[in-house]
């Protein structure tokens, strides 16, 4: 009996910390929205978020996105090869970069770089007081915070999402081309057969959403943050870890949504 009930125990604290930590991460998201001022100061703390999200990690994003391409044109055209169809390469690789590939593994970057930083920041932040003085004084961490870091990820991310698809699809064409014999024209030609704006829109669409939930996910729980220095490692591993997941399921209902 006391197994039982120390399972049923369990299985309601997991459910109570799913729907109290998805609340609070949804309200934190809305009231960082609520929070966007055109005052100097708020502009200047976006600024310096877009910079550390998008400029200081676009390199990374155009490199893994460059390797990306190589990787899907090289397992794609082989096969293709041995049946006569290696020009088609870039109908594969074109749809695979932009409805998948650009934003899942761009939104995984910036989950794993800038997420981590944004939480173990904002922990340390939390477990010296720092966010309570800001309370102390009358200002809203939501707005002081919160606000530049979602923000800057909602306009960084499909920004960055075109600069890894475009760089993707590069790679590929070199692949293509030097290792399949496929000419450039031709490869961009069927890049662009299938190609049309619900295809974009569809990549996009799956940026922003990104963008905001590994933000949203990583300042709630760095905000949250007790424990000191172990603390902040403990609230790091689990927002990285829960936004990757996150990223993983939305993509499928975006998918199942938009494509499906």
């Amino acid at each position: 009996m006391d197994t039982r009930a120390a399972m049923f125990a369990s299985i309601e604290r997991l459910f109570q910390n799913l729907f109290v930590t998805s609340g609070g991460v949804t309200l934190l998201f809305i009231q960082s929205l609520l929070d966007i001022r055109l005052r100097p100061t708020d502009v200047h703390r976006l600024l310096r978020q877009m910079v550390v999200i998008g400029v200081q990690t676009l390199p990374l994003a155009m490199m893994i996105g460059f390797f990306t391409g190589m990787i899907i044109a090289l397992n794609v055209g082989v096969p293709l090869q041995e049946f006569g169809q290696e020009d088609r390469i870039g109908n594969f690789l074109g749809l695979a970069m932009v409805r998948e590939f650009g934003p899942v593994f761009t939104a995984f970057i910036l989950a794993a770089r800038v997420g981590a930083a944004m939480t173990a920041e904002l922990g340390t932040m939390a477990v010296g007081e720092e966010v309570d003085s800001l309370r102390v004084l009358g200002i809203k961490p939501s707005r002081y915070l919160a606000m530049p870091r979602i923000v800057a990820s909602l306009l960084m991310n499909p920004i960055l999402t075109t600069y890894a698809t475009a760089t993707g699809l590069f790679g590929g064409m070199l692949l293509a081309q030097v290792y399949l014999g496929v000419a450039s024209e031709q490869f961009w030609f069927r890049v662009f057969e299938y190609m049309d704006w619900e295809e974009i829109r569809t990549g996009l669409i799956k940026a922003i959403v990104f963008g905001g939930l590994y933000s949203s996910i990583c300042v709630y729980y760095g905000l949250k943050t007790t424990g000191g220095a172990e603390g902040v490692g403990r609230s790091t591993t689990r927002a990285v870890v829960i936004s990757l997941t996150m990223i993983l399921v939305a993509d499928f209902l975006l998918t199942r949504t938009l494509i499906g």
